[in-house]
């Protein structure tokens, strides 16, 4: 059977145009799939520094918090388990940091020395069978301290155990601002008096009271800033005043008895 020339015109150019859709259509695809699996790569395993040895690094496994803070991922507060975990790490295992430079994120190599205990790391295994770990990320330090079992003020105290009001803290809601020529309140003028600064939120007691024991072990503090550097001061029992604002840490499981008690200021009637 012949093909007439039209035909022939009209084939070739229906190749060229198949041509021409492959070459700019496919690296497309390739590039947005590349694209979107950076940004949907969640890590297989968090974890948190417990020792070091060599290419072994034992970790408590850790997952993050449901209550997340709002600045994206890598960004949420670390939940710690009782779970540990040995993991090896090879030569072909690449280990990074995220620095800001230049108002870009940028990732730093590091290795294995570059490691210290309580660092927060995010690792990908390179294989299905979880034997072979491809990449850690640290993601900062560890802070046990960072959220604290119990927030209260204290109505009593005494010489081995403190009387505290139960309270909780809430996140205010952001004023709006009713004029453009009027600028927008700040939120730390809703602080309680001494709060923790950036991270305090309202404090809200309840009708709750509780008794918490105090031992010899217990360390109490207070944090203050000098020269735009944070710092612990350590206090004693005596130190404690009613009124004092604290967050509390148990040193056992049925939560009776303070591991660490840390004063954040004085509450008073006009800081609600």
């Amino acid at each position: 059977m012949r093909i007439t020339k039209s035909l022939k015109a009209y084939m070739s150019l229906m190749l060229t145009f198949t041509f021409i859709a492959a070459v700019l259509i496919l690296p497309w695809n390739i590039s947005y799939a590349q694209s979107n699996s950076a940004q949907n790569s969640q890590p297989d395993l968090i974890g948190v520094v417990k020792s070091l040895s060599g290419s072994k690094i034992t970790i408590y496994i850790a997952k993050l918090s449901s209550q997340s803070d709002g600045r994206g991922f890598g960004r949420g507060r670390i939940e710690l388990t009782n779970k540990t975990q040995t993991i090896t790490v090879s030569s072909k295992t690449s280990i990074v940091t995220r620095v800001f430079q230049n108002g870009q994120i940028t990732e730093k190599k590091l290795s294995t020395k570059d490691l210290k205990t309580n660092n927060i790391l995010y690792i990908w295994y390179a294989d299905s069978k979880k034997k072979t770990i491809s990449k850690i990320l640290v993601q900062g330090t560890y802070d046990p301290y960072q959220t604290p079992e119990l927030i209260g003020v204290i109505k009593k105290v005494e010489s081995n155990k403190i009387t505290i009001t139960v309270a909780t803290i809430e996140r205010p809601q952001p004023r709006q601002n009713t004029s453009n020529n009027q600028p927008q309140q700040r939120m730390a003028s809703q602080l309680p008096q001494g709060g923790f600064g950036r991270g305090m939120m309202n404090l809200k007691l309840s009708s709750q009271t509780k008794t918490i024991a105090i031992s010899k072990s217990t360390v109490i503090v207070t944090r203050t800033f000098q020269n735009g550097q944070m710092t612990e001061k350590n206090l004693t029992v005596k130190d404690l005043k009613a009124n004092n604002i604290v967050y509390i840490w148990y040193s056992d499981s049925k939560k009776t008895t303070a591991k660490r008690i840390m004063v954040m200021g004085t509450y008073s009637q006009s800081s609600k």
